[in-house]
């Protein structure tokens, strides 16, 4: 998602550093290395600090206004020791990572108790909650069908009946066991996968720093997750701009909430004739051949995500009945592609119209 609040702003010198992360025997912690520099930070005349750094592969957007008592560099600092909290759980729960605890999860063998730090139990258990809650529509454990995928979609070639077979017995959220520190993969060749969630779950951790630090008033942008806190000064909410196809944007007044979108409909590859999506069923391992977007509010970020993601696979119906028993959870975008395109590949959700 790409979004757009007011503009009016100046240049301001920024020195603060990110903190990169360090993992040491399945326990995530945070040491002083090599600083990142944040690719912007800019004051506005109202005070609003935004700051901006590389994350997971995209770009965190911090926006915070002063909370009680503090000036700006302050609040500059609450910003900035956000998106540390965005590089470190990155850290913690990134698959490519080969120090990693999530890496030595997939390693290990079936059968074997692997212990996991409390920050990475803590992940694994919030992407089984919501696997269970979408009868595993979104599933954290698709990481063999999602390299099998990728090489397919490389190729220009779908995978042989054996491969799928394979992968597809590898993957199942219900052959993850997690708990007490430790993990435990049931079936040979698992490999978790939390991409699907792992924006959001970063996004609402931090959040939670920016209110220990005494910020009430923040928006945080991850290009496909978002998540607002307290309005700005004056306002009634963050002014989000949600594409809803055909042309059509709604205008969402976000306070206290997060919204994710997962898009397919502009991300479509042919194969055989056929054009698959990026999102993969659980169901089939296959790139999903409908091509959707889906926008989902929610009280955190994390729930969104892994909703938004469940949109792009389930039936509508199921889907929109699903979100309206859930408290909180709103769908103010479902909308299908007339025409899928056969070029976009790239591995990202779908991009909202800045406003």
């Amino acid at each position: 998602m790409s979004f757009f609040f007011r503009q009016a702003a100046v240049p301001a010198c920024c020195a603060c550093l990110l903190a990169a992360a360090e993992i040491s025997r399945g326990q995530e912690r945070e040491t002083a290395s090599s600083p990142l520099e944040p690719l912007s930070c800019v004051h506005a005349p109202d005070g609003r600090v935004t700051v901006r750094g590389a994350a997971m592969g995209t770009v965190f957007t911090v926006r915070a206004y002063p909370g009680h008592g503090m000036d700006a560099a302050e609040t500059e600092k609450a910003c900035m020791e956000a998106l540390a909290c965005a590089v470190r759980w990155e850290k913690v729960m990134s698959a490519m990572d080969a120090e990693s605890g999530l890496a030595r999860l997939n390693a290990a063998g079936n059968g074997v108790s692997v212990p996991v730090s409390p920050e990475l139990e803590r992940a694994l258990l919030l992407a089984l909650d919501y696997a269970r809650l979408t009868k595993g529509s979104f599933d954290p454990t698709l990481g063999p069908c999602i390299r099998l995928w990728k090489k397919s979609r490389r190729r220009g070639a779908l995978p042989s009946s054996g491969e799928l077979e394979c992968a597809l017995r590898a993957s199942g959220w219900e052959k993850l066991r997690v708990g007490k520190g430790t993990a435990v993969k049931t079936v040979p060749g698992m490999r978790v996968d939390l991409g699907g969630i792992g924006k959001g779950f970063a996004v609402d951790r931090m959040a939670e720093m920016l209110r220990e630090g005494g910020i009430s008033s923040f928006f945080i942008d991850s290009t496909s997750d978002v998540l607002a806190g307290a309005p700005p000064p004056g306002e009634r909410g963050w002014r989000l701009l949600v594409d809803e196809g055909n042309g059509k944007n709604t205008v969402l007044l976000l306070s206290h909430a997060a919204v994710s979108t997962s898009g397919n409909a502009r991300q479509m590859v042919k194969i055989g004739g056929t054009a698959y999506s990026h999102v993969l069923d659980p169901r089939t391992g296959l790139g999903v051949t409908e091509g959707r977007q889906v926008s989902v509010q929610a009280p955190s970020a994390a729930l969104a995500d892994a909703l938004a993601t469940a949109g792009s696979v389930m039936r509508e119906e199921d889907f929109r009945f699903l979100a309206a028993g859930l408290p909180g959870v709103s769908v103010p975008a479902f909308f299908r592609s007339s025409s899928r395109s056969a070029e976009g590949t790239q591995e990202q959700d779908g991009a909202q119209r800045p406003r």
